[in-house]
């Protein structure tokens, strides 16, 4: 169901947290309509206003809570630093969020295996695909990456951190999960070109001195 325009837009919100509170609480399946409608203190059918049925109400909180964590991370990436350490930092940021999110994280990790709500996963999945390839197509112009197909490096990046954010969802520990996504974007940064060797030149004393053997 699309979203409909700001006119109402606090009960809308007054029941997305109440179906995040019962969803982490009870867990997705337990859950429905009438007992989201009792907690956010609305009728049936203000839910049915806003949300077609359960599942589009869960695609929608499922949306909104991956969309507040990607835009808080963004807001790390800095114009002009180098695109490895933007990466790092902007990723960090979202797993640092993501462990702390508490009822969102529970919920999150039980909607990443509910088929029913797999389709809003797919949508915010290529949108991310897009982020993350216009960043290394920048980066790449401004020859700071290696130089492999942007398209399949995006996807493969986004594997990594995807099952990083699966890792922290599971168990709430981001520190192993930052550092093995550190090392793999470290790999990415192109190599700087090597220095050659500077030949010395023989002055006029060691010249005569290296020639004087007997």
């Amino acid at each position: 169901m699309g979203r409909r325009e700001p006119r109402g837009a606090t009960t809308r919100q007054r029941i997305l947290a109440a179906a995040l509170h019962r969803f982490a609480e009870r867990g997705y399946g337990a859950v429905s309509v009438e007992e989201i409608a009792e907690a956010a203190g609305v009728t049936k059918g203000a839910v049915y206003h806003w949300f077609a049925d359960k599942d589009d109400l869960g695609r929608e909180l499922q949306h909104e809570l991956w969309q507040r964590l990607s835009t808080e991370a963004l807001a790390a990436w800095r114009d002009g630093d180098d695109p490895v350490d933007n990466i790092n930092r902007a990723f960090g940021v979202f797993l640092r969020l993501l462990a702390d999110s508490g009822e969102a994280r529970f919920f999150l990790r039980d909607a990443w295996v509910i088929p029913e709500l797999d389709e809003a996963g797919r949508f915010d999945h290529e949108d991310a695909v897009a982020l993350v390839r216009g960043f290394l197509e920048r980066a790449r112009a401004d020859g700071a990456l290696v130089s492999l197909p942007v398209e399949p490096l995006a996807r493969v990046l986004l594997g990594v951190f995807a099952e990083a954010t699966l890792h922290v969802l599971r168990t709430g520990d981001r520190r192993g999960a930052e550092e093995v996504v550190a090392h793999v974007v470290a790999s990415l940064r192109r190599p700087a070109p090597a220095r050659r060797p500077t030949r010395r030149r023989p002055t006029a004393g060691s010249a005569t001195h290296g020639g004087d053997h007997r």
